[in-house]
Formats: structure tokens, sequence, C-alpha cells
């Protein structure tokens, strides 16, 4: 039943390796289809510099992780903390808190919108496209087999995210679930647990 889901750590494990694995599996098909087309690397972090926003049920294991940063790495987390509070002014660059020396700090946990990116994506926004980062794909088009079909990773997702909300799970950082996106600069900035 939801009601012993309730936002434990198995339940967001198990639900966030639902929609992981759509994107996994999309990201192992596109890799293999690209045949080195495709310029992923340490340090690629042109996709990091935007504002984001994630669903609760995303959010969790990424409370999980600042958290495990603030008792492992302090100094790290200090950082982390900076630059969501530098992402208030309006003048500051967009980009992604954590996203600390061109790296992700929390890379094994990061949400869908992050693990998508780098994959030619198939959008409709208002019209059909398809779109990749313009490092990739310099030579020619990417190959149809290597595109991911953005709604089969987004629609699972947010049935995810309904139902997380539905069992109770964790919400925004008031702990309010009335919204559907958490802001990472928010999650950022969020105290962590004890």
């Amino acid at each position: 039943s939801s009601r012993r889901c309730r936002g434990s750590a198995p339940c967001r494990r198990w639900s966030a390796s639902i929609a992981t694995g759509r994107c996994t599996s999309a990201r192992a098909r596109a890799t293999s289809t690209s045949c080195g087309r495709s310029a992923p690397r340490a340090g690629c972090d042109a996709c990091c510099h935007q504002r984001f926003g994630v669903f609760a049920i995303e959010a969790a294991p990424l409370r999980e992780a600042l958290a495990r940063l603030a008792r492992e790495s302090p100094e790290l987390r200090s950082r982390i903390r900076a630059q969501a509070r530098a992402q208030q002014d309006p003048a500051v660059p967009d980009r992604c808190p954590l996203l600390v020396d061109g790296r992700c700090a929390v890379y094994a946990e990061r949400p869908m919108i992050c693990r998508s990116h780098g994959l030619p994506i198939a959008v409709v926004d208002p019209e059909p496209r398809i779109d990749h980062c313009p490092l990739n794909f310099t030579a020619e088009a990417p190959p149809p087999a290597s595109t991911l079909q953005l709604a089969a990773v987004n629609q699972p997702l947010a049935v995810l995210a309904a139902l997380w909300k539905k069992a109770g799970g964790p919400g925004d950082i008031d702990g309010d679930l009335a919204d559907d996106r958490i802001p990472l600069a928010d999650l950022a900035l969020a105290p962590d647990p004890d």
C-alpha cells in the first residue's frame, strides 16, 4: 500500500530506479548507436548553466547526497551553499549550484533532467524537433536510434512524482507538496538533517 511507502529510503530508491532505468537504457542505446559522435566528458558542463527544478521524489536522494557531503566533505558542501546564495542575485549568470569546478557534486544522484543531457532528445515545443548539445553530432544529425523520446522519461516520472505526493513522501523544503518542482538552489540552501 502507498501508506507503507511514506517516503522511506527503500521506496525512494525503488521509485527513482524506475525512472533512472529508463534514462540509463536510453543513454546506453544512444551511446552504442552514436559511434563517438556524442562528446560528453568530465568538465563538459554547458548544460549545467541554467536553473533547474526537480520533483519531490527526485529531491529526496539529492537531500541525502547533500547531507552526506556535509558529513564527509564540509568544505564542498559550504561551496555548494555559497553558490546557491549567489544565485539569488539576478545579476549572477544562471548556473546549477551543484556544479563545482566543472563537475557535478552529486553526480550519482543527479536528477532525470541532468541524466538526459548530452543525448539527442525528441521534444515537442510546440513543433516536434530533435534537440542536442551543439558539441555533439557536429558532422551529421544524430541517428534516430540514439534519440531519447523525452516523453518516455517525463511521463512515468510525473506519475511517480504524483504517487510520491499521494503516499506522503517528503515534499519541498518547507514540507509543502503544493509545488510540483523544487529549485535545486533551494535544496542546496536547505539545512542538512542531523
